[in-house]
């Protein structure tokens, strides 16, 4: 089950992450204008300009991520190719240690390719959002962490006193990928650090210094920009997390699995979920998963690498953990970290699968053999039946699996292009609606407040943005120079009587701007 392969180890890994960038790239047009989020991030430098508010969940690992082509160009067709490259790059370092923690090339590139073909990892991999190189920081951080606390052995294969210390090279990628995590987010690289910190503790056999303190070192390290920034904006650690919890809503006791799984068609964010039902295809791979888990703990446990499968799973179930049962939303990408270290597990599953229904070479054919060399042709053909009924029944399980693959990767090739079509259209609106505010005369500098959507707006128009608040004035600071509308949304009391001008190009209808008079123009 966990034998190399007649490959370079890392072989097949690196051929299912180049097929993940080449879908990707089919998937993402390099032109897809930023989103929302992305505009918050790469809003920090000047060829992005204005900035957008950086509020208090964010943190700036994306930022740093984008810099070396953020800083200096605002092409978005160098943004898409710079970021597949990076994506495809984090996708090869995640899941590379467990080439040397399973002792196989196949299930680290199978579980690669089965997170790569998710439309979510797609979707997000070519995008400046921080969720996809968390889920590689977490796969390679519980990689890095079991080839860390495994013994070194002599070339005897004995292990010793002095070579029971942990090599060098997995410490040091234990503590950047803690680092990596807690930059991108922070909350969730608690919820990764945890379980590894409690694993160190609670097994015998991995209780060593060097493994814990990687792990706390890394984590403090990707923290410090966080809480640095914590103490100069927001008046300190509590204060920003009290902050935090508000704009998520308040963070408290809920179960929203119910509402990630309606969002495994989409939409991108759930906020709120009311009135999403349930599409049954987007669901085949979820019912799929346990059991493909549960039969690669079964596999991993008969091959002596069963601690290895459980930290996967005990790791995957604490990063889902924050968003499952504390915040009262859902967005799929979200548990992207969850679904990469799960992909572990299932794919020693399928593997394991195949593998039971394949004929086992040499067995009957060697009985056979014995029976022709005493003249027992009798007992030859009993051995040649097995064989071919189970040939038979692999090629029954291959054709099998081949329809199931490709069921998948339709649902999932569908779902990634109907949400890139939902995006080019609306953030085609976004400039859309900003053409009309300059056709009224707001020009930088000025302010827009409105809907939820008003701060890719107002970066689009060049202006800043001011949340809708109860009095239209908490966020952005004064009366705004324009207010954005949709559907039967009316403007606050303030602004009921400016002028309302429609939008007539936008391809999701509805959206109207009230623009303050001008000094001058009446009214």
């Amino acid at each position: 089950m966990f034998e190399k392969h007649g490959v370079r180890p890392d072989g097949l890994l690196i051929g299912a992450c180049l097929a993940v960038a080449v879908t990707t790239l089919a998937a993402l047009p390099l032109s897809l204008a930023p989103g929302w989020d992305e505009l918050v991030y790469l809003s920090r430098y000047a060829p992005y300009d204005p900035a957008t508010p950086f509020s208090a969940p964010r943190s700036r690992g994306v930022p740093l991520l984008v810099a070396p082509v953020a800083a200096v160009t605002d092409s978005v067709v160098v943004l898409r190719c710079y970021l597949t490259a990076t994506a495809t790059l984090a996708l090869y370092l995640g899941f590379r240690p467990w080439t040397r923690v399973l002792g196989s090339a196949l299930v680290p590139a199978v579980a690669a390719a089965g997170y790569g073909s998710l439309w979510i990892a797609l979707f997000y991999a070519g995008a400046a959002m921080p969720n996809h190189y968390l889920a590689m920081a977490a796969v390679g951080a519980v990689g890095c962490f079991l080839r860390a606390v495994a013994p070194r052995a002599t070339p005897a294969n004995a292990p010793s006193p002095a070579s029971a210390r942990p090599a060098r090279g997995p410490l040091v990628g234990l503590a950047l990928a803690l680092c990596v995590a807690a930059l991108m987010r922070p909350s969730d690289a608690v919820w990764l650090a945890a379980p590894l910190l409690v694993a160190s503790l609670a097994v015998p056999a991995w209780r060593r210094f060097a493994p814990a303190a990687a792990v706390a070192a890394g984590l403090a390290a990707g923290l410090v920009p966080w809480a640095v920034e914590a103490h100069t904006r927001f008046g300190g650690i509590r204060q920003r997390l009290r902050e935090a919890s508000d704009i998520q809503g308040g963070m408290r006791p809920t179960f929203s699995l119910p509402e990630y799984v309606t969002t495994l068609d989409g939409p991108l964010l759930c906020r709120p979920c009311t009135g999403d039902a349930v599409d049954w295809p987007a669901v085949g791979w979820w019912v799929a998963l346990p059991p493909l888990v549960a039969l690669g703990l079964y596999a991993a446990h008969r091959a002596g690498r069963a601690a290895a499968a459980w930290l996967a799973v005990l790791v995957a179930t604490a990063t889902a953990a924050t968003y499952l049962a504390f915040l009262p939303y859902a967005a799929p990408r979200f548990l992207l970290p969850a679904y990469a270290l799960l992909a572990i597990p299932a794919a020693l599953g399928g593997i394991a699968a195949v593998r039971r229904a394949w004929p086992s070479p040499g067995v009957n054919s060697a009985n056979g053999a014995e029976d022709a060399g005493r003249g027992e042709a009798p007992g030859a053909r009993p051995a040649a039946r097995a064989t071919a009924r189970r040939r038979v029944r692999a090629t029954v399980v291959i054709v099998a699996l081949v329809g199931v693959c490709a069921a998948h990767g339709t649902v999932q090739w569908d779902m990634v292009r109907r949400h890139v079509r939902v995006q080019e259209r609306a953030r085609a609106d976004w400039q859309h609606i900003a053409a009309v505010l300059r056709e009224q005369g707001v020009r930088p500098p000025c302010l827009v407040g409105g809907t939820h959507a008003v701060v890719p707006i107002a970066h689009a128009a060049g202006c800043r943005s001011q949340r809708d608040t109860p009095d239209g004035r908490e966020s952005g600071g004064g009366v705004p120079d324009a207010f954005v509308l949709r559907g039967d949304r009316r403007p606050p009391p303030w602004a009921r009587a400016w002028p309302r001008h429609r939008v007539p190009d936008a391809h999701y209808r509805g959206w109207r701007v009230a623009v303050a008079p001008r000094p001058g123009a009446g009214g």
